[in-house]
């Protein structure tokens, strides 16, 4: 009877939505499982069965014959692979991919995929997920270096591992050396020329000075009596010629002194005499007379200051091949105007074979003009051979520079690259998902990466439950490599990726399917009661 199709097609729309219930269902029972996606379903037409021909057979006619769909059925049940929100749980193992790939584990066969992150180490110290699968990725070597896009192999830490000491071959320093840490002696009058009521000036007449209590005449002669820097003494002497001025004293005066020695200036009035070395100084103007008819009131000289010697220390730890600590102490002295000098000591007393000692030179500007580079080499005794290593003055790689300017000493130990023998105590996961070990000497290495894969088609993958998936040939190629390969990809650790189930849209769709079955239901029991009727005719 006709009445049959309907009551099938009923049959079919039972079966349908009951199926979409099932993935309804199963969304809202996995609302809070780690990197779920939830799914949806799709419904298409079953196929129709042609009654008869419409009831013209013109070309102009609308339709060629009269069709009656049988019902419907489920076409597809499609993942939702948009990202889930973070859940913070603080645990390091724990990990969320942000952006695309999924997560490899295996259990010795097969490679699965997945997005749920909430791995652990196992007794071996393989990272495994809750089903004891390893997860895989990339070992590195020796020196910590990951050779990624190969393949992927079990992700292990052998948490017994101790990091080999290495010695120190390259210590950085940066900052700035103050360029007035060393100061040099100032002699000055202990009061000033005066002429009338205003000060003197280099272009005063001698004998226009209210100090010349005796005019002076061609002839005579002024006497200044030195001491040196160095102890010794000079005499310096000016044969005044009419109209001689204070500047043309003064003038004679230095030529006669070494410059190395010092200089004359007229400052405010009064004579002042700055000694040429930076540091401790003899210099001295012992005394100052007039030989002739003339006399001139010289005042006395006093040291208004003392010529001090600064320096600059710093301290660093620097690691011999066997992993030993030896205290080294680098004092920078200023001896010169841009100049420095440096001397390397070790505290117990090891002996320094080469670049001990040394000259730093800085140009005008404050730069540094001569190597920023100092090699030392050093006996660290105990059975260690000879340690060899560079000091390096900046670093032209950060641009972090050693400078000399006037200001404060800031010149200090940046960094040192050797490190004692270390104990693997922690380790972190960074966003390209290295895996790093923390050790007990403050040093860090990279151990291992994750490996994440990526298909062409999400929808390809097939299910196989725990959240894992397999690559079938409807996904395409999987790729592997790291997370820096995928763009916009990242491993949060400490995190996993939530359910992305959307509880209003599921309790929405629950009651439009609730509905449609109950619609689905009345189709069959209408059909039931329409051929009741049919059966009936008969009596």
């Amino acid at each position: 009877m006709a009445l049959v199709k309907s009551l099938n097609s009923g049959v079919s729309g039972l079966n349908a939505f009951q199926t979409k219930m099932d993935v309804i269902g199963n969304n809202i029972a996995n609302v809070e499982t780690a990197g779920f996606k939830s799914s949806s379903v799709s419904f298409a037409e079953m196929m129709s069965e042609r009654l008869a021909r419409a009831g013209s057979a013109s070309d102009s006619a609308p339709q060629l014959s009269n069709q009656v769909g049988l019902g419907v059925r489920v076409s597809s049940i499609n993942r939702d692979f948009s990202q889930g929100a973070m859940q913070s749980t603080g645990k390091v193992t724990d990990l969320a991919i942000e952006g695309e790939g999924f997560f490899l584990v295996s259990d010795g066969g097969e490679q699965l995929m997945t997005r749920a992150g909430n791995f652990v180490f196992n007794k071996d110290g393989n990272l495994v997920d809750q089903g004891g699968r390893s997860v895989q990725g990339y070992i590195a070597d020796s020196a910590g270096n990951i050779l990624g896009g190969g393949a992927a192999e079990d992700i292990r830490i052998d948490f017994e591992n101790a990091l080999p000491p290495k010695q120190t071959q390259t210590i950085k320093l940066a900052g700035n050396l103050n360029a007035s840490t060393s100061t040099s002696s100032i002699i000055q009058a202990q009061s000033g020329f005066t002429t009338g009521e205003s000060t003197a000036a280099l272009g005063t007449d001698i004998n226009d000075m209210n100090q010349t209590l005796s005019p002076l005449t061609t002839g005579d002669v002024i006497t200044f009596d030195l001491v040196l820097n160095d102890g010794t003494t000079q005499t310096i002497t000016h044969n005044y010629t009419a109209g001689d001025t204070v500047g043309d004293m003064i003038n004679s005066f230095n030529t006669a002194l070494d410059p190395a020695e010092g200089e004359m200036a007229l400052i405010d009035g009064m004579l002042t005499l700055r000694s040429a070395q930076l540091g401790e100084s003899d210099m001295a103007i012992s005394s100052v007379s007039v030989t002739g008819s003339g006399d001139i009131n010289f005042p006395n000289f006093t040291t208004t200051q003392e010529g001090q010697t600064g320096s600059q220390s710093m301290s660093t730890t620097v690691y011999d091949d066997l992993g030993r600590a030896h205290s080294l102490m680098l004092e920078f002295t200023q001896t010169a105007a841009n100049e420095w000098s440096y001397e390397a000591s070790f505290m117990d007393g090891e002996a320094i074979t080469s670049g001990q000692t040394g000259t730093l030179n800085f140009d005008s500007t404050g730069k540094l003009s001569s190597s920023n580079l100092l090699n030392l080499a050093f006996e660290p005794g105990n059975g260690g051979s000879t340690t060899s290593f560079t000091v390096s003055l900046g670093d032209s790689g950060t641009g972090t520079l050693f400078t000399q300017y006037s200001g404060s000493n800031t010149a200090k130990v940046i960094s040192q690259d050797g490190y004692a023998q270390g104990q693997l105590i922690d380790i972190a996961i960074d966003g390209a998902g290295q895996v790093q070990g923390i050790y007990d000497n403050g040093s860090s290495m990279v151990l291992a990466q994750l490996a994440l894969g990526k298909v062409q088609n999400n929808n390809g993958l097939e299910m196989v439950g725990s959240g894992l998936y397999r690559a079938t040939s409807a996904a395409g190629e999987m790729f592997v490599n790291t997370a820096e390969s995928f763009t916009g990809t990242s491993i949060n650790s400490g995190s996993l990726e939530g359910s992305n189930v959307d509880l209003a849209k599921e309790f929405t769709e629950m009651i439009t399917s609730q509905r449609a079955y109950q619609s689905n239901a009345r189709v069959i029991t209408t059909s039931d009661e329409m051929l009741t009727e049919a059966v009936n005719l008969k009596r």
